[in-house]
């Protein structure tokens, strides 16, 4: 029995691990995007010999308020994948815990029932 939950935990730390993995390369992709988004904007609005007119500014406000929406939406849609993918890692654990169970018994059922 012990061989069989041997392999059943190393199956499951490997995925979990897997699972891990994709998660810190997915938050480093939305904090890098975030900053990238930052960068830009700042780029934008502060490059050299721009007419200072009117329709500058105007062009430039629009941009401001374009770009902060933008900036906030990405943060806001990072904390909520975030917080979706810590449910399904929760999920994961608990599905993991029932299975392992369920194993375990099925494998002292089955070796009840082998005559012996």
């Amino acid at each position: 029995m012990e061989k069989q939950l041997e392999i059943f935990d190393a199956v499951v730390s490997s995925q979990k691990q897997i699972f891990n993995n994709l998660l810190s390369a997915q938050q480093d992709l939305r904090v890098q995007w975030i900053e990238g988004i930052s960068k830009t904007h700042a780029a934008i609005t502060s490059i050299p010999g721009l007419p200072e007119n009117a329709q500058t500014q105007a062009a430039l406000s629009q941009f401001n308020t374009w770009m902060s929406t933008v900036s906030n939406q990405s943060q806001t849609a990072t904390e909520e994948a975030f917080k979706a993918q810590e449910s399904c890692i929760s999920a994961y654990d608990k599905q993991v815990a029932a299975s392992r169970d369920i194993l375990k018994n099925l494998i002292t059922f089955s070796s009840a029932a082998q005559p012996a």
